[in-house]
């Protein structure tokens, strides 16, 4: 979804209200009758829901729901102009286990008033290392660029909700001390369980979107490895900058300066052990410079790329110390790359990589352009060389297929998800069908063969953030999470066998 297509910025400002429209009426919770999913609404009037993650951050046992807003978009002459967004944690209200879905509490953790500017996906991380889960937020429009502005951040929000630490032990102690009503004790205890920020990098040109929370130096604290990326002119596809960033971290909440390591990867990198070497490299899906065309020639960047590590940290790291090898190419402009640990219950970690085309917008035909796909990607005995590309689904169910919009900027598929979602004991996939409208569940049923399916009531659900799949109270049943921009919704799908 996030990952910027070359859209219209028209049809940015003007789509959350038009799928409104068109989603009026839903009800809160429902099911078809057949389907073996039912879905609750936690929330229908959020602006511009973008993306969610799921994580225990208040210490139940139960996952709470962290989910950002880049909220309104106004038109300024031809260009549409982001305004602050938000990000909500949703707490599950019922009881305890098995207390269902359908009733949340919100607390605020970024407002408007913070100015941060289209805040993407959340990573849920015990940041400082005091024992609880804090957010870490990269941000930023990908078009700001071209505007004139650099609004672009990576910021973390300490958790103090759960006083973990003994400054925070102290420091609540202190209230009763110096509160002289009850009110002003409430006030003081509020105030010192917020959610406290500390920004990593500000004012940035580039806009941030994922990012992997990771110890890639080897140095025992965690680091941010991430992409940033920047957009001009929107009619151009040859103009965008794309930087492979890491950010050193001291295991304390602070962080270096970000180092180039490369000027090409995706808005989403993986930080892993591709070639089981023993050191951690880096793989990633492209999208800006990836022909639509994959016919002829091989043209542009490739589709699927990874970044070898060939030096070491001992004098620190830099774009020297890494190679970049190409995945595969022939599948257009792409989306995200993940490595699924135990796929196919076989023992063997493998690799899925997520396109983002359209067949149905302007530009070249049809024919001449590679098909929404979800693929199976499998290196040979060298990685370095091209690695086996297939289609993971086997089947489709009838009118389950990626379809194609004729809007500008609708690509699809998008955010995908792992988990065992209808409870057989093996790993599905939730994916988002993004610029389709739609979402879809790859259900594996046998081991490496997956039927790829319809989530009910789905129809409208376009630009869906989540797909995030957990069983969030805790009943023994998986439930899964999206968010779409397109309708200003968060759902649940839980899966009711």
């Amino acid at each position: 979804m996030r990952t910027p297509t070359r859209t219209a910025t028209t049809a940015l400002a003007f789509a959350a209200a038009v799928a409104a429209a068109a989603m009026a009426g839903s009800p809160a919770a429902a099911t078809d009758g057949t389907s073996p999913f039912t879905r609750t609404l936690v929330a229908e009037d959020v602006v511009g829901p973008a993306f969610t993650s799921v994580g225990d951050l208040v210490g139940d046992s139960r996952p709470e729901l962290v989910s950002t807003s880049y909220g309104k978009l106004t038109m300024q002459g031809p260009a549409a102009f982001p305004e602050p967004g938000s990000v909500t944690v949703y707490e599950n209200a019922g009881k305890r286990r098995d207390g269902g879905v359908d009733s949340w509490t919100t607390t605020s953790v970024v407002e408007p008033s913070d100015g941060i500017i289209f805040p993407s996906e959340p990573t849920l991380a015990d940041v400082d290392r005091d024992g609880d889960v804090d957010i870490i937020q990269p941000a930023g429009y990908f078009w700001d660029t071209g505007m004139g502005f650099s609004r672009g951040s990576l910021t973390w929000w300490e958790n103090h909700d759960t006083p973990r630490s003994v400054r925070e032990i102290l420091a609540l102690a202190k209230c009763p001390l110096t509160s002289q009503t009850l009110a002003a004790l409430k006030a003081c205890i509020a105030e010192l369980r917020d959610w406290e920020r500390h920004d990593i990098v500000t004012g940035s040109p580039f806009a941030y979107h994922d990012l992997q929370f990771v110890d890639f130096d080897g140095d025992g604290r965690k680091d941010i490895v991430t992409v940033g990326e920047q957009g001009f002119v929107p009619s151009s596809t040859t103009d965008d900058v794309v930087a492979l960033q890491f950010f050193k971290g001291d295991g304390k909440g602070g962080f270096a300066e970000p180092i180039k390591l490369a000027d090409r990867g995706g808005s989403s990198p993986v930080v892993a052990d591709v070639d089981g070497d023993g050191d951690l490299d880096i793989a990633s899906a492209q999208y800006f410079g990836v022909s639509p065309v994959v016919l002829g020639p091989p043209s542009g960047e490739a589709s699927f790329v990874w970044f070898e590590r060939v030096g070491d940290a001992t004098d620190g790291l830099s774009a020297s110390d890494f190679q970049m090898h190409e995945i595969s190419r022939g599948q257009g402009p792409s989306f995200s790359i993940h490595k699924a640990d135990d796929l196919f219950g076989d023992g063997v970690d493998r690799w899925v990589g997520v396109n983002h085309t359209n067949l149905d917008n302007a530009g070249p035909p049809a024919v001449l352009r590679a098909k929404p796909d979800v693929f199976l990607l499998t290196p040979g005995a060298d990685p370095r060389t091209r690695w086996t590309v297939a289609p993971l689904a086997a089947g489709v169910d009838p009118g389950a297929e990626f379809v194609g919009s004729t809007r500008p900027g609708q690509a699809a598929p998008g955010k995908t998800g792992f988990g065992d979602i209808d409870g057989d004991g093996d790993t599905d996939l939730a994916v988002s069908g993004d610029g389709a409208f739609r979402l879809y569940w790859f259900e594996q049923t046998a081991s490496g063969v997956f039927q790829q399916r319809l989530l009910p009531e789905s129809e409208g659900w376009g630009q869906a953030g989540g797909a995030k799949i957990a069983d969030l109270d805790r009943n023994g049943s998986s439930d899964i999470v999206f968010s779409s921009f397109e309708n200003n919704k968060i759902g649940i799908w839980s899966h009711t066998p």
